[in-house]
């Protein structure tokens, strides 16, 4: 077919919801095969090549059943000499609804030289209305979930492949993929404009015009090195309560109002990578065979709250990197502070120093196997795995890959190596 067309139109029910719990998602498309037409006839390098486009709206109630009501809470209280407790009763956010996943996407697939390459390229705009997102109710100080926001994603998506068979005994294939991510709130439901995340020194924010739960913070100039320097710096003479000394962070004066406060955090980055991309690799020569296949990303940013945990718990323990390059003396370090003033709420604060890269290239599977056939005797193939044998990162924790970007001693993901055979009779 030259030319397609095609829409799906859903109506569902959740019963997560009480006050609107149906939904309706439609979706439609186009497309327009270019290699039907009578002008590719003498074009043979290209086998196939497809125009599209569509729109589409899923809803989404992967959420909790309650998670907008928090319907009972403990109080705790005194009366006279007595210690009593109790329960509240609360309700509020009855009304959430259904997240809505509007995307609108433009793409080509083709295929050239008698298939062996295949390409396809997607440019997507997906806008997530009715967010759901985490509230925190100040008067009663619990979190609940309320439809409160809109989120963008948009970018591009590559593919490539190649698949050839170059004697009778040789043949080989090769697949590679790329996604550019970007992502940003461009709504809030409330009068800030903004909502909070993390917790205690950690925090994170979610405001428009920025990515969904960016590390909010302090960016840092680097380390007091001499009492000289600290006389020297005017945050010192107006903040006395914050006894700076060598070793100690620091902060840059955003606002230039010779203070160091709440009103000089900055986007230090976000969870979410700024592309990420994957590819295979496989080969068969004769009896051989073999594969790889692997994964990564770049561009996103890890809170390394491993490390602040083990400092705020009187830990005596500290990683090697901290501890090889803390500071300790003039110009052993501008960007590790001391050992005494990892102990400082000063150093403790939200800001680059706990902020890292975490961008990561693994190999993911690595097989390699020899078949044996023989008309006298079942066919047997023997083979090795390594199954992520190899990570490479800058990060320092166990792993790079990390849930929402906050590593609480995330444990590593073992690299597993298998011998085996197959008979088959």
């Amino acid at each position: 077919d030259k030319y397609i067309a095609y829409g799906t139109l859903r109506y569902e029910r959740s019963s997560k919801f009480t006050k609107d719990p149906w939904g309706l998602f439609p979706s439609v498309g186009l497309g327009w095969v270019i290699s039907e037409e009578d002008f590719m006839e003498n074009i043979e390098m290209i086998s196939f090549l497809k125009l599209r486009a569509s729109y589409g709206q899923l809803g989404n109630d992967n959420v909790v059943a309650s998670s907008g009501t928090n319907t009972i809470n403990n109080v705790f209280g005194a009366f006279g000499d007595q210690a009593l407790n109790g329960f509240t009763s609360t309700s509020v956010f009855t009304d959430n609804t259904w997240e809505r996943v509007e995307e609108r996407n433009f793409g080509l697939d083709a295929n050239m030289f008698e298939d062996r390459l295949s390409l396809t390229a997607d440019y997507y705009i997906r806008d997530t209305k009715d967010a759901i997102m985490p509230i925190t109710i100040p008067v009663i100080n619990v979190v609940l979930q309320q439809n409160a926001g809109t989120i963008r994603n948009q970018g591009l998506e590559l593919s490539a492949g190649w698949t050839d068979n170059i004697t009778d005994d040789f043949s080989f294939s090769i697949g590679t993929n790329f996604t550019t991510v970007e992502n940003e709130i461009t709504k809030i439901n409330n009068e800030e404009g903004f909502i909070n995340g993390g917790s205690a020194e950690f925090r994170q924010i979610s405001r428009v015009g920025d990515p969904l739960l960016a590390f909010f913070g302090y960016e840092v100039e680097g380390v007091y090195q001499n009492q000289a320097q600290v006389d020297a710096d005017p945050f010192a003479a107006n903040q006395p309560e914050a006894n700076l000394v060598p070793g100690d962070l620091i902060y840059r004066d955003q606002n230039g109002d010779g203070f160091i406060n709440a009103d000089d955090r900055v986007i230090l980055g976000s969870f979410l990578p700024d592309f990420t991309f994957g590819g295979n690799l496989g080969f068969n020569y004769k009896s051989v065979d073999f594969t790889m296949s692997f994964y990564g990303q770049a561009g996103n940013k890890i809170l390394n709250r491993k490390r602040g945990e083990i400092i705020f718990t009187q830990d005596t323990n500290m990683d090697a990197d901290l501890a090889i390059n803390r500071w300790h003396g003039e110009g052993t370090s501008n960007t590790y502070p001391s050992s005494a003033g990892l102990r400082k709420l000063w150093n403790q604060q939200l800001s680059e120093f706990w902020v890292e890269d975490g961008d990561f290239f693994r190999i993911q599977n690595i097989q390699l196997g020899y078949t044996i056939t023989n008309d006298n005797l079942p066919s047997t193939r023997f083979y090795i795995t390594a199954e992520r044998p190899f990570t490479f990162f800058d990060y320092n924790g166990f792993d790079p890959e990390v849930a929402n970007g906050v590593d609480r001693q995330t444990y590593p993901v073992p690299s597993i190596y298998t011998v085996g055979i197959n008979v088959k009779i």
